[in-house]
Protein backbone atom coordinates (compact mmCIF):
# COMPACT_ATOMS: atom_id res chain seq x y z
CA UNK A 1 0.00 0.00 0.00
CA UNK A 2 0.93 3.56 -1.37
CA UNK A 3 0.60 7.03 0.18
CA UNK A 4 -0.61 7.99 -3.70
CA UNK A 5 -3.22 4.85 -3.77
CA UNK A 6 -4.52 5.59 -0.55
CA UNK A 7 -8.14 7.39 -0.41
CA UNK A 8 -8.41 10.83 1.03
CA UNK A 9 -9.33 9.23 4.62
CA UNK A 10 -8.09 5.91 5.03
CA UNK A 11 -8.65 4.18 8.34
CA UNK A 12 -6.83 1.33 10.01
CA UNK A 13 -8.76 -1.47 10.97
CA UNK A 14 -6.30 -2.33 13.26
CA UNK A 15 -7.30 0.94 15.48
CA UNK A 16 -10.53 0.54 14.94
CA UNK A 17 -13.26 -1.86 16.92
CA UNK A 18 -12.45 -4.31 18.70
CA UNK A 19 -8.57 -3.82 17.71
CA UNK A 20 -8.96 0.07 19.17
CA UNK A 21 -6.64 0.72 22.04
CA UNK A 22 -7.59 1.27 25.51
CA UNK A 23 -6.99 4.20 27.11
CA UNK A 24 -6.42 3.49 30.91
CA UNK A 25 -4.99 1.33 33.09
CA UNK A 26 -7.35 -0.55 35.34
CA UNK A 27 -7.83 -2.46 38.75
CA UNK A 28 -11.23 -4.38 39.97
CA UNK A 29 -11.72 -6.68 42.28
CA UNK A 30 -13.95 -9.14 43.28
CA UNK A 31 -15.36 -9.93 40.04
CA UNK A 32 -19.21 -10.99 38.93
CA UNK A 33 -19.47 -14.74 37.85
CA UNK A 34 -21.86 -16.21 35.91
CA UNK A 35 -21.71 -20.44 36.58
CA UNK A 36 -19.08 -21.56 38.80
CA UNK A 37 -15.52 -21.97 38.28
CA UNK A 38 -14.35 -25.20 38.52
CA UNK A 39 -12.01 -26.73 41.28
CA UNK A 40 -9.34 -28.09 39.19
CA UNK A 41 -8.41 -24.26 38.00
CA UNK A 42 -6.62 -23.95 41.57
CA UNK A 43 -5.09 -20.66 42.20
CA UNK A 44 -3.70 -18.40 39.62
CA UNK A 45 -3.76 -15.89 36.94
CA UNK A 46 -4.77 -15.99 33.52
CA UNK A 47 -2.40 -13.45 31.56
CA UNK A 48 -2.23 -12.22 28.23
CA UNK A 49 -0.58 -9.37 26.21
CA UNK A 50 -1.48 -7.05 22.39
CA UNK A 51 -0.61 -4.05 21.71
CA UNK A 52 -2.46 -1.29 22.72
CA UNK A 53 -0.75 2.44 21.35
CA UNK A 54 -0.51 4.85 24.49
CA UNK A 55 -0.11 8.01 21.70
CA UNK A 56 -1.76 9.30 18.39
CA UNK A 57 -0.26 6.84 15.20
CA UNK A 58 -0.41 7.79 11.33
CA UNK A 59 -3.03 5.38 10.32
CA UNK A 60 -0.89 4.85 7.37
CA UNK A 61 2.52 3.42 8.52
CA UNK A 62 0.91 1.99 12.23
CA UNK A 63 1.21 -2.02 12.04
CA UNK A 64 -0.50 -4.26 14.01
CA UNK A 65 2.16 -6.01 15.37
CA UNK A 66 4.27 -2.78 17.02
CA UNK A 67 1.78 -1.06 19.26
CA UNK A 68 2.66 -0.55 22.89
CA UNK A 69 1.95 -3.26 25.08
CA UNK A 70 -0.67 -3.67 27.69
CA UNK A 71 -0.81 -7.05 29.80
CA UNK A 72 -4.07 -8.06 30.96
CA UNK A 73 -4.81 -10.29 33.74
CA UNK A 74 -7.78 -12.25 35.87
CA UNK A 75 -6.15 -13.95 39.20
CA UNK A 76 -8.90 -16.81 40.86
CA UNK A 77 -8.24 -17.85 44.35
CA UNK A 78 -10.90 -20.28 46.18
CA UNK A 79 -13.20 -20.64 43.27
CA UNK A 80 -13.64 -16.93 43.24
CA UNK A 81 -12.51 -14.29 40.38
CA UNK A 82 -10.55 -11.78 42.90
CA UNK A 83 -8.87 -9.23 40.41
CA UNK A 84 -8.54 -7.97 37.21
CA UNK A 85 -5.39 -5.39 36.31
CA UNK A 86 -4.04 -4.08 32.67
CA UNK A 87 -0.87 -2.50 32.46
CA UNK A 88 0.97 -1.17 30.11
CA UNK A 89 4.58 -2.50 29.37
CA UNK A 90 6.91 0.32 30.23
CA UNK A 91 8.69 0.33 27.44
CA UNK A 92 10.89 3.56 26.18
CA UNK A 93 7.53 5.31 24.78
CA UNK A 94 5.15 4.47 27.16
CA UNK A 95 7.68 6.01 29.38
CA UNK A 96 8.33 9.45 27.55
CA UNK A 97 4.66 9.45 27.14
CA UNK A 98 3.48 8.85 30.61
CA UNK A 99 6.74 10.99 32.07
CA UNK A 100 8.21 7.98 33.72
CA UNK A 101 11.86 6.37 34.16
CA UNK A 102 13.10 4.30 31.83
CA UNK A 103 12.85 0.55 32.54
CA UNK A 104 16.19 -0.23 34.48
CA UNK A 105 18.13 -3.26 33.10
CA UNK A 106 20.34 -3.91 30.34
CA UNK A 107 20.30 -1.88 25.94
CA UNK A 108 18.44 -3.81 23.38
CA UNK A 109 20.14 -4.30 20.39
CA UNK A 110 20.62 -0.83 18.49
CA UNK A 111 18.33 1.62 15.91
CA UNK A 112 15.75 0.02 13.49
CA UNK A 113 12.47 0.81 13.43
CA UNK A 114 10.86 2.35 16.11
CA UNK A 115 9.30 -0.81 18.30
CA UNK A 116 12.65 -2.09 18.35
CA UNK A 117 14.44 1.21 19.22
CA UNK A 118 11.61 1.54 21.97
CA UNK A 119 11.58 -2.41 23.11
CA UNK A 120 7.88 -2.68 22.60
CA UNK A 121 7.14 -5.64 24.58
CA UNK A 122 3.21 -6.63 23.57
CA UNK A 123 3.60 -10.33 22.04
CA UNK A 124 3.44 -13.15 24.66
CA UNK A 125 3.69 -13.81 28.65
CA UNK A 126 5.34 -16.91 30.46
CA UNK A 127 6.40 -18.41 34.07
CA UNK A 128 9.84 -19.44 33.46
CA UNK A 129 12.78 -19.51 36.15
CA UNK A 130 10.29 -18.85 39.54
CA UNK A 131 9.36 -15.10 37.68
CA UNK A 132 6.88 -14.04 35.31
CA UNK A 133 7.61 -11.99 31.79
CA UNK A 134 5.90 -10.20 28.58
CA UNK A 135 8.38 -11.13 25.84
CA UNK A 136 8.94 -10.06 22.60
CA UNK A 137 11.18 -10.58 19.32
CA UNK A 138 13.27 -8.71 16.53
CA UNK A 139 15.68 -7.18 19.05
CA UNK A 140 13.69 -6.86 22.17
CA UNK A 141 14.21 -7.71 25.44
CA UNK A 142 12.58 -9.50 28.05
CA UNK A 143 10.31 -7.75 30.80
CA UNK A 144 10.18 -9.16 34.17
CA UNK A 145 6.71 -8.54 35.87
CA UNK A 146 5.74 -8.48 39.63
CA UNK A 147 3.02 -10.94 40.22
CA UNK A 148 0.83 -7.91 39.82
CA UNK A 149 1.92 -7.08 36.45
CA UNK A 150 3.79 -4.42 37.17
CA UNK A 151 7.18 -3.88 35.14
CA UNK A 152 10.38 -4.56 37.42
CA UNK A 153 12.95 -4.60 34.43
CA UNK A 154 14.62 -5.37 30.92
CA UNK A 155 16.79 -8.43 30.98
CA UNK A 156 19.38 -10.96 28.62
CA UNK A 157 18.99 -13.64 31.07
CA UNK A 158 21.59 -12.80 33.37
CA UNK A 159 23.99 -11.92 30.06
CA UNK A 160 23.66 -15.12 28.51
CA UNK A 161 21.43 -13.29 25.51
CA UNK A 162 22.71 -12.53 22.26
CA UNK A 163 20.71 -9.54 22.09
CA UNK A 164 17.12 -10.95 20.63
CA UNK A 165 14.83 -13.40 22.31
CA UNK A 166 11.34 -14.75 20.71
CA UNK A 167 7.35 -13.49 20.87
CA UNK A 168 6.42 -17.23 20.72
CA UNK A 169 8.80 -19.45 22.89
CA UNK A 170 7.45 -23.47 23.62
CA UNK A 171 8.80 -25.26 27.19
CA UNK A 172 9.64 -28.59 26.67
CA UNK A 173 7.35 -30.38 28.74
CA UNK A 174 9.57 -33.43 30.39
CA UNK A 175 13.07 -30.62 31.19
CA UNK A 176 11.47 -27.52 31.83
CA UNK A 177 13.53 -25.97 29.45
CA UNK A 178 12.07 -22.66 26.95
CA UNK A 179 13.00 -22.87 23.52
CA UNK A 180 12.74 -19.67 21.13
CA UNK A 181 13.77 -19.19 17.24
CA UNK A 182 14.65 -15.59 17.59
CA UNK A 183 15.89 -13.22 14.20
CA UNK A 184 16.65 -9.03 13.83
CA UNK A 185 16.63 -7.49 10.90
CA UNK A 186 20.11 -6.51 11.82
CA UNK A 187 21.24 -10.27 11.51
CA UNK A 188 21.43 -12.27 8.55
CA UNK A 189 20.80 -15.51 10.45
CA UNK A 190 18.23 -16.91 12.97
CA UNK A 191 19.14 -17.63 16.05
CA UNK A 192 17.91 -20.79 18.30
CA UNK A 193 18.26 -20.53 21.89
CA UNK A 194 17.42 -22.94 24.94
CA UNK A 195 16.99 -21.07 28.33
CA UNK A 196 17.44 -23.84 31.09
CA UNK A 197 15.25 -23.87 34.69
CA UNK A 198 17.56 -20.99 36.38
CA UNK A 199 16.50 -18.43 33.16
CA UNK A 200 19.82 -18.48 31.40
CA UNK A 201 20.56 -19.32 27.86
CA UNK A 202 22.36 -22.66 27.67
CA UNK A 203 22.73 -23.59 23.72
CA UNK A 204 22.83 -21.20 20.74
CA UNK A 205 22.62 -22.50 17.21
CA UNK A 206 23.11 -19.51 14.73
CA UNK A 207 21.62 -20.65 11.05
CA UNK A 208 22.52 -18.31 8.22
CA UNK A 209 19.80 -17.20 5.77
CA UNK A 210 19.85 -15.48 2.35
CA UNK A 211 17.69 -12.96 3.82
CA UNK A 212 16.10 -11.51 6.56
CA UNK A 213 13.16 -13.31 7.63
CA UNK A 214 10.14 -12.79 10.27
CA UNK A 215 10.22 -16.13 12.20
CA UNK A 216 6.90 -15.21 15.00
CA UNK A 217 6.63 -19.27 15.73
CA UNK A 218 8.37 -22.42 15.00
CA UNK A 219 7.83 -25.63 16.55
CA UNK A 220 9.61 -28.62 18.72
CA UNK A 221 9.64 -32.23 17.98
CA UNK A 222 11.52 -34.73 20.03
CA UNK A 223 14.45 -34.71 17.19
CA UNK A 224 14.10 -31.28 16.25
CA UNK A 225 13.43 -27.65 16.02
CA UNK A 226 11.47 -26.50 13.13
CA UNK A 227 11.11 -22.96 11.57
CA UNK A 228 10.22 -21.86 8.52
CA UNK A 229 12.57 -19.09 6.84
CA UNK A 230 9.91 -17.82 4.47
CA UNK A 231 9.06 -15.22 2.35
CA UNK A 232 8.24 -12.32 4.80
CA UNK A 233 11.63 -10.87 4.83
CA UNK A 234 12.71 -6.93 5.83
CA UNK A 235 12.35 -4.49 3.34
CA UNK A 236 15.23 -1.22 4.11
CA UNK A 237 13.00 0.96 1.50
CA UNK A 238 9.72 0.75 4.03
CA UNK A 239 12.06 1.45 7.21
CA UNK A 240 13.13 4.99 5.02
CA UNK A 241 9.56 5.35 3.94
CA UNK A 242 8.40 5.44 8.38
CA UNK A 243 6.42 1.90 8.55
CA UNK A 244 6.40 0.80 12.06
CA UNK A 245 6.98 -3.02 10.58
CA UNK A 246 9.18 -2.99 7.67
CA UNK A 247 8.69 -6.50 6.18
CA UNK A 248 7.23 -7.43 3.26
CA UNK A 249 6.99 -10.30 0.81
CA UNK A 250 9.34 -11.76 -1.43
CA UNK A 251 8.03 -13.07 -4.27
CA UNK A 252 11.79 -14.85 -5.32
CA UNK A 253 12.53 -15.72 -1.83
CA UNK A 254 13.78 -19.72 -1.51
CA UNK A 255 11.52 -21.10 1.26
CA UNK A 256 12.53 -23.97 3.37
CA UNK A 257 11.93 -25.51 6.21
CA UNK A 258 14.95 -25.49 8.41
CA UNK A 259 15.18 -28.86 10.92
CA UNK A 260 17.78 -28.22 13.80
CA UNK A 261 18.76 -31.17 15.59
CA UNK A 262 17.74 -31.43 19.60
CA UNK A 263 20.56 -32.15 21.85
CA UNK A 264 19.63 -35.37 24.33
CA UNK A 265 20.42 -33.72 27.52
CA UNK A 266 21.46 -30.40 28.98
CA UNK A 267 25.09 -29.68 27.80
CA UNK A 268 25.27 -32.42 25.16
CA UNK A 269 27.08 -31.36 22.08
CA UNK A 270 25.49 -31.77 18.72
CA UNK A 271 27.43 -32.40 15.76
CA UNK A 272 24.94 -33.18 13.11
CA UNK A 273 23.85 -29.96 11.01
CA UNK A 274 20.76 -27.77 10.32
CA UNK A 275 18.85 -29.55 7.65
CA UNK A 276 17.08 -27.75 4.65
CA UNK A 277 13.80 -28.76 3.12
CA UNK A 278 12.44 -26.49 0.49
CA UNK A 279 8.66 -25.92 0.79
CA UNK A 280 6.44 -23.48 -2.21
CA UNK A 281 6.08 -19.84 -0.82
CA UNK A 282 4.13 -19.97 2.10
CA UNK A 283 3.47 -17.59 5.23
CA UNK A 284 3.60 -19.39 8.69
CA UNK A 285 3.19 -17.25 11.82
CA UNK A 286 1.45 -19.61 14.10
CA UNK A 287 2.14 -23.29 14.19
CA UNK A 288 -0.31 -25.36 16.74
CA UNK A 289 2.67 -28.18 16.94
CA UNK A 290 4.52 -31.27 15.32
CA UNK A 291 5.97 -34.13 15.57
CA UNK A 292 8.47 -36.71 14.14
CA UNK A 293 6.87 -39.38 12.22
CA UNK A 294 8.16 -43.10 11.47
CA UNK A 295 8.98 -42.69 8.34
CA UNK A 296 11.05 -39.87 9.23
CA UNK A 297 9.21 -37.07 8.32
CA UNK A 298 8.39 -34.56 10.28
CA UNK A 299 4.32 -33.19 9.86
CA UNK A 300 3.45 -30.07 10.85
CA UNK A 301 0.58 -27.91 11.18
CA UNK A 302 0.29 -24.12 11.22
CA UNK A 303 -2.00 -21.54 9.93
CA UNK A 304 -0.63 -20.23 6.32
CA UNK A 305 -0.99 -17.62 4.34
CA UNK A 306 0.08 -17.60 -0.03
CA UNK A 307 0.27 -13.60 -0.19
CA UNK A 308 1.00 -11.71 2.68
CA UNK A 309 2.45 -7.81 3.29
CA UNK A 310 2.34 -7.50 -0.47
CA UNK A 311 0.34 -4.41 -0.83
CA UNK A 312 -1.02 -3.67 2.97
CA UNK A 313 1.84 -3.04 5.35
CA UNK A 314 -0.89 -2.57 8.20
CA UNK A 315 -1.65 -5.86 9.57
CA UNK A 316 -2.21 -9.80 8.19
CA UNK A 317 -5.79 -8.88 6.55
CA UNK A 318 -4.38 -8.89 3.10
CA UNK A 319 -5.88 -12.47 2.21
CA UNK A 320 -7.68 -15.19 4.28
CA UNK A 321 -5.09 -18.10 5.36
CA UNK A 322 -5.83 -21.73 5.54
CA UNK A 323 -4.69 -24.43 7.70
CA UNK A 324 -2.17 -26.42 6.19
CA UNK A 325 -0.52 -29.91 6.94
CA UNK A 326 3.27 -30.00 6.07
CA UNK A 327 4.92 -32.98 5.63
CA UNK A 328 8.85 -32.27 6.22
CA UNK A 329 10.55 -35.08 4.30
CA UNK A 330 14.93 -33.91 5.28
CA UNK A 331 15.96 -37.25 3.17
CA UNK A 332 14.52 -35.78 0.37
CA UNK A 333 14.42 -32.04 1.20
CA UNK A 334 11.40 -32.05 -0.49
CA UNK A 335 8.03 -30.75 1.64
CA UNK A 336 3.95 -32.32 0.67
CA UNK A 337 1.93 -29.03 1.52
CA UNK A 338 -2.05 -30.56 2.20
CA UNK A 339 -4.83 -27.77 2.70
CA UNK A 340 -6.51 -29.42 5.81
CA UNK A 341 -9.02 -26.44 6.45
CA UNK A 342 -9.95 -23.09 4.45
CA UNK A 343 -12.03 -21.72 6.93
CA UNK A 344 -9.90 -18.49 7.83
CA UNK A 345 -8.33 -19.62 11.72
CA UNK A 346 -5.47 -18.11 13.89
CA UNK A 347 -3.82 -18.62 17.24
CA UNK A 348 -3.83 -22.42 17.44
CA UNK A 349 -3.27 -24.14 21.00
CA UNK A 350 -2.56 -27.39 22.17
CA UNK A 351 -2.12 -29.19 25.14
CA UNK A 352 1.37 -28.09 26.13
CA UNK A 353 1.98 -31.23 27.71
CA UNK A 354 2.33 -33.20 24.60
CA UNK A 355 4.98 -30.43 23.16
CA UNK A 356 6.99 -32.45 20.54
CA UNK A 357 4.76 -35.60 20.05
CA UNK A 358 1.87 -37.03 18.10
CA UNK A 359 -1.12 -34.76 19.19
CA UNK A 360 -4.92 -35.58 18.16
CA UNK A 361 -6.62 -32.08 18.87
CA UNK A 362 -6.18 -28.47 18.13
CA UNK A 363 -7.88 -25.51 19.26
CA UNK A 364 -8.83 -21.80 16.63
CA UNK A 365 -9.67 -18.80 16.97
CA UNK A 366 -11.82 -17.84 13.59
CA UNK A 367 -12.84 -14.30 12.41
CA UNK A 368 -14.62 -15.69 9.15
CA UNK A 369 -17.16 -12.65 7.87
CA UNK A 370 -17.60 -10.55 11.04
CA UNK A 371 -18.41 -14.64 13.31
CA UNK A 372 -15.86 -15.15 15.89
CA UNK A 373 -15.76 -18.75 16.73
CA UNK A 374 -13.95 -20.84 18.72
CA UNK A 375 -12.82 -23.74 16.75
CA UNK A 376 -11.93 -27.40 18.38
CA UNK A 377 -10.26 -29.82 15.40
CA UNK A 378 -9.66 -33.19 16.21
CA UNK A 379 -7.30 -34.96 13.52
CA UNK A 380 -7.43 -38.27 14.14
CA UNK A 381 -11.22 -38.06 13.03
CA UNK A 382 -11.06 -35.99 10.95
CA UNK A 383 -13.94 -33.59 12.44
CA UNK A 384 -14.07 -30.19 14.14
CA UNK A 385 -16.80 -28.03 16.48
CA UNK A 386 -17.29 -24.52 16.77
CA UNK A 387 -18.92 -22.68 19.37
CA UNK A 388 -19.69 -18.96 18.35
CA UNK A 389 -19.14 -16.00 20.74
CA UNK A 390 -22.35 -14.11 19.83
CA UNK A 391 -22.84 -11.27 17.93
CA UNK A 392 -20.96 -8.20 19.15
CA UNK A 393 -18.28 -10.84 21.08
CA UNK A 394 -14.92 -11.59 19.48
CA UNK A 395 -12.92 -13.98 21.26
CA UNK A 396 -9.09 -14.20 21.51
CA UNK A 397 -6.38 -17.71 21.70
CA UNK A 398 -8.27 -20.08 23.52
CA UNK A 399 -5.78 -21.63 26.34
CA UNK A 400 -6.41 -24.88 27.07
CA UNK A 401 -5.43 -26.24 31.12
CA UNK A 402 -5.94 -30.18 31.81
CA UNK A 403 -8.15 -31.48 33.80
CA UNK A 404 -5.44 -32.83 36.22
CA UNK A 405 -2.20 -33.32 35.83
CA UNK A 406 -2.63 -36.77 34.56
CA UNK A 407 -6.05 -36.17 32.61
CA UNK A 408 -6.05 -37.56 28.81
CA UNK A 409 -5.61 -34.58 26.01
CA UNK A 410 -8.61 -32.87 25.74
CA UNK A 411 -10.07 -33.49 29.13
CA UNK A 412 -9.81 -30.23 30.28
CA UNK A 413 -10.62 -26.42 29.64
CA UNK A 414 -10.70 -23.80 27.23
CA UNK A 415 -9.87 -20.02 28.69
CA UNK A 416 -10.26 -17.48 26.63
CA UNK A 417 -11.14 -13.69 26.79
CA UNK A 418 -13.93 -12.32 25.26
CA UNK A 419 -14.42 -8.60 24.33
CA UNK A 420 -17.94 -7.51 23.89
CA UNK A 421 -18.47 -4.28 21.48
CA UNK A 422 -22.23 -3.76 22.53
CA UNK A 423 -21.64 -3.25 26.00
CA UNK A 424 -17.97 -1.93 26.01
CA UNK A 425 -16.69 -4.57 28.45
CA UNK A 426 -15.22 -7.99 28.51
CA UNK A 427 -15.59 -11.79 29.93
CA UNK A 428 -13.05 -14.67 30.26
CA UNK A 429 -15.18 -17.34 29.55
CA UNK A 430 -14.31 -20.92 30.83
CA UNK A 431 -15.22 -24.12 28.38
CA UNK A 432 -14.89 -27.97 28.90
CA UNK A 433 -12.52 -29.00 26.24
CA UNK A 434 -15.24 -31.83 25.68
CA UNK A 435 -18.63 -30.22 25.11
CA UNK A 436 -18.55 -27.08 23.57
CA UNK A 437 -22.30 -27.08 22.81
CA UNK A 438 -23.09 -26.67 26.31
CA UNK A 439 -21.62 -23.33 26.20
CA UNK A 440 -19.45 -21.52 29.58
CA UNK A 441 -19.49 -23.17 32.38
CA UNK A 442 -18.25 -19.87 34.03
CA UNK A 443 -18.13 -16.34 32.69
CA UNK A 444 -15.66 -13.90 34.43
CA UNK A 445 -17.13 -10.29 33.73
CA UNK A 446 -15.07 -7.50 33.20
CA UNK A 447 -16.51 -4.53 33.69
CA UNK A 448 -13.86 -3.17 30.68
CA UNK A 449 -13.18 -3.78 27.45
CA UNK A 450 -10.23 -5.49 26.80
CA UNK A 451 -9.04 -5.42 22.67
CA UNK A 452 -7.72 -7.94 21.07
CA UNK A 453 -4.42 -9.09 21.25
CA UNK A 454 -2.10 -11.44 20.98
CA UNK A 455 -0.97 -14.60 23.25
CA UNK A 456 -1.04 -15.23 26.83
CA UNK A 457 -1.10 -18.34 29.57
CA UNK A 458 -2.85 -19.73 32.41
CA UNK A 459 -0.28 -20.00 35.42
CA UNK A 460 -1.35 -21.13 38.34
CA UNK A 461 0.45 -20.27 41.42
CA UNK A 462 2.39 -23.83 42.04
CA UNK A 463 4.07 -23.81 38.85
CA UNK A 464 5.85 -20.63 39.76
CA UNK A 465 6.90 -22.34 43.18
CA UNK A 466 7.70 -25.61 41.48
CA UNK A 467 10.36 -23.22 39.22
CA UNK A 468 11.48 -21.66 42.44
CA UNK A 469 12.25 -24.51 44.33
CA UNK A 470 14.34 -26.31 41.30
CA UNK A 471 16.48 -22.69 41.88
CA UNK A 472 16.71 -24.16 45.34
Amino acid sequence: MTEDALPEEFVNTWLQGPFAPADQEVTAYDLEVTGKIPAELEDGRLLRVGPNPVDQRNPVTYNWFTGNGMLHGVRIRDGKAEWYRSRLVRDDEVARSRGLPRLPGPEQLGGGAQYVADNIVNTHTFAHAGKTWAFAEAGVLPVELSYELECLAKSDFAGTLNGSWTGHPHRDPRSGELHGMSYYHGWQHVSYQVVDTTGKVRRTVDVPTPGRPVVHDFALTQRYAVFLDGPVNYADELLRAGYDFPFLWDFEYPTRWVLIPRDGTAGEPVSVEPISVEVERWAVFHILGAYDRPDGQVALVGASYDQLFVTDHTGPGEKPGTLNLFLIDPKTGRTKVEILDDQPQEMPRMDDRITGDKFRYGYFSSRDQGISTLIKRDFDAPAKETYAYGPGRFGMEAVFVPRTPDAAEDDGWLMTYVTDMTTRTADVVILHAQDLAAGPVASIHIPHRVPIGFHGNWIPDSELEEQRARLG
